[in-house]
């Protein structure tokens, strides 16, 4: 039975002060303490404030940003724990959402995915973009690879390290959202289960709408040729 501590917290963050905090305190409330944050050249407090509260910290000392899928990709690669759990350092994400994907892990799921939309419901930090375009990318994408999905853009994930390397991620910007879920159904035994998304308190979202939407979209057609071609995808 997988139990809370074989769990590392990957929060990959980019200028997160005023979020950070209080996410590494909520989840350390409900017991999650094996906790790492992936920074990839924050200009605030996000570092300081993470090793203050006693997270592990992977510092990107480059001057070039890594981007959110390479830092994902790089926390793979150094974990030593069994399981991990992709969470956002902006505290949009439910951490009473864990235990219920922990439960789903221990009845055999090889990934289990949250989901915002699951049976009808919404997010409180959705823009009317934002929103129209993860409706068009999860139709898309079911349509395409014929999978089950409620939420495509969603990266609240939790699997054994081992099945994240398994998929042989090389995507270095938020493309790596769909490349997770596409190659995680395709190849291994999924669950999706409802965790509601709340509003960020701080700060913008890192995501640009139009520049990552097409970018997905772009990486979506990859993998559908790939796989149209009779190719593994992994």
């Amino acid at each position: 039975m997988i139990e809370k501590n074989n769990i590392e917290i990957l929060i990959p963050t980019l200028n997160e002060e005023g979020n950070i905090e209080e996410t590494i305190s909520n989840l350390k409330e409900r017991g999650y303490n094996n906790i790492t944050i992936i920074d990839d050249n924050s200009s605030d407090n996000t570092v300081k404030i993470s090793r203050e509260m006693g997270c592990k910290v992977i510092e990107n000392l480059t001057r070039v940003r890594l981007g959110f899928g390479k830092s994902l990709i790089k926390a793979f690669e150094l974990s030593s724990s069994d399981y991990c759990c992709i969470f956002d350092g902006d505290n949009s994400f439910d951490p009473d959402s864990l235990n219920i994907m922990k439960n789903k892990i221990n009845e055999n799921f090889d990934f289990v995915f949250c989901s915002r939309y699951k049976d009808n419901n919404t997010s409180e930090d959705d823009t009317v973009v934002r929103k129209l375009g993860n409706y068009f990318f999860t139709n898309f994408v079911n349509i395409l690879f014929k999978i089950n999905t409620t939420d495509v853009l969603f990266l609240y994930v939790i699997s054994k390290r081992e099945n994240f390397l398994t998929l042989k991620l090389n995507s270095h910007d938020f493309g790596i959202c769909t490349e997770i879920l596409l190659k995680s159904y395709l190849n291994f035994n999924c669950a999706e289960v409802l965790s509601l998304e709340r509003k960020r308190k701080f700060g913008k979202s890192k995501v640009n709408a139009v520049y990552d939407g097409f970018k997905i979209l772009m990486n979506i057609l990859h993998y559908y040729i790939k796989s149209f071609s009779n190719k593994k995808l992994i």
